[in-house]
């Protein structure tokens, strides 16, 4: 009863929440995530008629435009909410009504999976924690949750989190390796972010066939790997034009990571189905490794073209562009000196999660209380926090894997300390729980108190946020349409509520693109003015008052400096600056 009446109350706060928030969605949306906006512009093109197959932005670099690695999947999802919406509102309103509806529906499906998943593995107070912490927690709670949050990470947090579940759910192994298997599997349809995760899955699977060597963990892995193997290639081919079957590409699923997949998936069950019970750990373990080998060194001339990771086929001054300067892609470390603050609500859990667990593990390893299955999900969920925090120190986009189980891991110490405190009233119980709750849960009362020891914040870029106002980009259709060459920004949303098209965009799979949405910006005159007459380029766009990489474009936004061969054209928004490029 207590964790329904949890879970109704987590519901009513998600649904307020998106309720809350959608209303001021309309300006707010143009403030969001590249990829939010660009997800909604390319589910618009969708609806509008643009093929299945066809991921390409044409108003970005028209007419050829700019290729797109996400998943139709997710487009549909949003299409059939916003299509039903559009019969009863205007299309824009449908829009941000879909963009509104669809973080809370994955919330609630995600607060439901963790609320039941933790109960029947931690207990039910673990549970109830669990969903608070899911709901709270900014990275789960609002980060990738709240209305307008439509990119695709939410979808990746939600079947990671089914993912970690059923490889160490008590019983039921086939439904629970079959289920894991389809979810690791749409998890790399949606995006390949989530392949460490997948890999960490297979592995607590495999280790549990290996050294416990029941039958219910052998049904588990081979279930396992069967829907995974069989689901990413029905995904894939889903997703796929037949045409580009055989094309292998890094940043998506494709045949490299197909041959990954099914390598370690073969590997992993052949041994279980020959060996069976006739071998012990090692030699099963010794014929996962040469089988994995063998299967590796076969596919080496498919796997090794994507040794470069996705941003590969870039040039190496883009690749330190996205490194250096790009937010979710700066490691952990670096992160931390740009936003402090910001690093302070998610860092603390990430880094505490697994320390906990073993600290929990090594002194309670002989308890009675401590049941093989409990000690089995603390194992997985420490191994997989473990994977979470070092993903994250390469790229902090990588809280996502963490994301997934820290809800869990949460509600599991917060009811050990709550436990302890009501049995022994012990300082250190109600300390403990009062710090986890700081951590998990509320860490923006963390960040308050550490403020004053942290680092000051110095973001790779500053200004321009005033430029990216619903009114501020309406402004700009005060104009015919136009070519228009702008920081990597500002594209998403010119292309969410402008007529005007553009030639860059902040997104790995054009380098053109890329290109154009950072070096302009660094020129002086003279390479600018070619610059901008050789990409054909109508009008060039900044913000007002912005410092830019390049002082001749910085004093131009400040309106300190007056060139002939740029006409600047008034607008009723006095922040964005937009000039005519005027021919020689």
């Amino acid at each position: 009863m207590l964790l329904h009446v949890t879970v109704f109350l987590a519901a009513v706060f998600v649904i307020g929440q998106s309720v809350f928030l959608s209303l001021n969605l309309w300006d707010n949306f143009a403030r969001q995530d590249n990829d939010d906006i660009l997800r909604l512009v390319m589910v618009r093109d969708f609806i509008a008629g643009q093929g299945w197959y066809d991921v390409v932005q044409y108003r970005i670099l028209p007419p050829d435009g700019m290729p797109l690695h996400w998943s139709r999947y997710i487009d549909a999802a949003i299409a059939a909410i916003i299509v039903p919406l559009s019969y009863i509102f205007p299309m824009p309103v449908a829009e941000l009504l879909g963009a509104s509806i669809w973080p809370a529906l994955i919330q609630l499906i995600s607060l439901t999976i963790i609320a039941f998943g933790t109960q029947r593995i931690f207990g039910t107070v673990a549970a109830c924690f669990a969903v608070i912490c899911l709901v709270l927690w900014p990275v789960t709670g609002g980060w990738n949750s709240a209305a307008g949050n439509i990119d695709h990470h939410n979808v990746q947090i939600l079947m990671m989190t089914l993912m970690a579940i059923c490889a160490v759910w008590p019983g039921r192994p086939f439904a629970a390796g079959t289920l894991g298997g389809l979810a690791a599997a749409f998890s790399l349809a949606v995006g390949l972010e989530t392949l460490p995760f997948a890999l960490g899955v297979g592995t607590i699977m495999l280790s549990r066939m290996l050294f416990s060597q029941t039958d219910g963990a052998t049904t588990a892995v081979l279930a396992f790997c069967t829907a995974l193997s069989i689901g990413s290639v029905a995904f894939w081919a889903g997703q796929t034009a037949p045409d580009q079957w055989l094309r292998p590409m890094c940043d998506r699923l494709s045949t490299p990571v197909l041959a990954l997949v099914w390598i370690a998936a073969l590997a992993s069950s052949l041994p279980a189905i020959i060996l069976r019970s006739k071998a012990n750990a090692s030699w099963r373990f010794l014929a996962t490794f040469l089988l994995a080998l063998t299967g590796t060194i076969v596919a080496w001339p498919l796997l090794s073209q994507c040794l470069g990771g996705p941003y590969g086929n870039l040039p190496q001054h883009l690749q330190d562009f996205i490194s250096e300067g790009v937010g979710e892609a700066l490691p952990g470390i670096r992160y931390f000196l740009h936003y402090p603050a910001a690093t302070m609500l998610f860092l603390p859990a990430l880094t505490v999660a697994p320390i906990l667990i073993g600290l929990n593990l090594f002194n309670n390893w002989h308890v009675e209380s401590m049941t093989s299955e409990r000690r089995t999900a603390l194992l997985g969920f420490g191994f997989l926090s473990m994977i979470g925090f070092g993903m994250m120190l390469v790229q902090m986009r990588a809280i996502t894997l963490s994301a997934a189980i820290i809800p869990i891991i949460a509600g599991y110490f917060l009811s050990l300390f709550l436990g302890c405190y009501l049995r022994t009233r012990a300082i250190g119980a109600a300390f403990g729980g009062l710090v986890s709750i700081m951590i998990f849960i509320v860490p923006s009362t963390l960040s308050i108190v550490l403020h004053p020891l942290l680092p000051q914040a110095r973001a790779p870029l500053s200004g321009g946020a005033e430029c990216r106002t619903y009114d501020a980009l309406i402004a700009l259709n005060e104009v015919p349409p136009a070519l228009l060459m702008t920081d990597f920004n500002s594209a998403p949303g010119i292309l969410w509520l402008t007529h005007h098209d553009t030639l860059s965009g902040g997104f790995h799979t054009s380098a053109t693109a890329l290109a154009n949405g950072v070096i302009p910006f660094g020129l002086e005159e003279q390479h600018l003015q070619d610059y901008l007459a050789a990409t054909h380029a109508t009008h060039f766009l900044i913000c007002r008052n912005t410092t830019y990489p390049g002082a001749f474009v910085t004093a131009l936004s400040a309106g300190v400096t007056d060139v002939g061969w740029l006409r600047r054209i008034p607008l009723s928004d006095p922040h964005p600056m937009l000039f005519e490029v005027l021919p020689e």
